[in-house]
């Protein structure tokens, strides 16, 4: 397992190298070809069985493994610094309501009343879920979203749930296989307050009803229920939406997404519509972006509300 990870993953870095050696993709599926990835079946951390791709069982396994790195005081900050860096102007908690091409340029419109006109713009949320109206209407493959719901409950397991004497004997992380007679796909300690306190993070596909909980855990001081369309649900062959949703610059980053979900597959994704941008509105290289003169304007933030 850790040698086809590895290998993938050697694979996958060929997306960062230079720009002089990497073409620019027009669709995912492309971009996926040029990679030369293969299938795998898993169900680790997608929350699905085995009817998935190449690439999201292999990162799936990858997320599992050893060399999993996080930023101290928390990812997020990866996102901030990105924005923090870029001279772009950011509308917070404003959701895109309606996107449409009025010839020179698409207008956005948002659900605070405002308006955006935009000589590009590029999507970048599952319109799988969204709501957002398209005119002229777009076409994009027909896709579901996997939900994970996820509980975090302070307390304590109950080991008889579990067929065993003591909560210490039970794991610090219990992980199911794919039968639908088990409620939950896996259930971790998220923070140790002593013996008999700790904070619970439980997964599952459905959402855990209170008489379960009260089964699996003999404490319950406090539950958070969070119901997270966290990513596509898998099926493969899979079939990819477009990177450019109407032949103009209506451009889509969650393309990718039906190759696997993850931030570094979104920002690569992202690094390469940038350059398709460079190309075909600017009419630049795109492996030398410097010396561009047109500029392109500020734009709302179209996101889901739970991003």
């Amino acid at each position: 397992m850790e040698g086809f990870v590895d290998e993938t993953v050697k694979k996958f870095l060929k997306y960062y190298e230079g720009v002089e050696t990497r073409p620019v993709f027009e669709s995912a599926d492309e971009m996926l070809k040029w990679a030369e990835l293969v299938t795998v079946t898993t169900r680790v951390n997608y929350g699905q069985s085995v009817d998935i791709s190449g690439l999201a069982g292999a990162v799936s396994l990858a997320g599992s493994g050893r060399g999993v790195w996080a930023v101290e005081g928390g990812n997020w900050q990866m996102a901030a610094g990105l924005i923090n860096i870029s001279d772009v102007e950011l509308h917070l908690h404003e959701e895109i309501a309606s996107i449409s091409d009025l010839g020179a340029y698409y207008e956005l419109n948002s659900t605070k009343g405002n308006a955006y006109s935009c000589e590009v713009t590029v999507v970048a949320t599952p319109l799988d879920e969204s709501s957002i109206q398209f005119s002229p209407p777009v076409s994009v493959p027909t896709r579901q979203l996997q939900h994970t719901h996820a509980t975090f409950v302070r307390g304590l397991v109950n080991p008889v749930y579990f067929g065993v004497k003591a909560a210490s004997e039970i794991p610090e992380l219990v992980a199911t296989i794919e039968d639908p007679r088990l409620p939950f796909t896996s259930i971790s300690i998220l923070k140790c307050y002593n013996e008999t306190d700790m904070t619970y993070k439980v997964f599952s596909r459905q959402a855990m009803t209170d008489a379960l909980l009260d089964s699996i855990f003999s404490v319950r001081k406090e539950t958070v229920r969070i119901n997270w369309g966290a990513y596509p649900h898998y099926k493969a062959p899979e079939k990819f939406a477009p990177f450019i949703l109407d032949g103009k610059h209506l451009y889509y980053v969650n393309a990718f997404e039906n190759a696997a979900s993850t931030v570094e597959t979104s920002a690569v994704a992202a690094e390469n519509i940038a350059r398709l941008i460079l190309s075909r509105f600017f009419g630049k290289n795109p492996s030398c972006p410097s010396g561009i003169e047109r500029t392109s304007c500020s734009s709302a933030e179209a996101s889901r509300s739970d991003a």
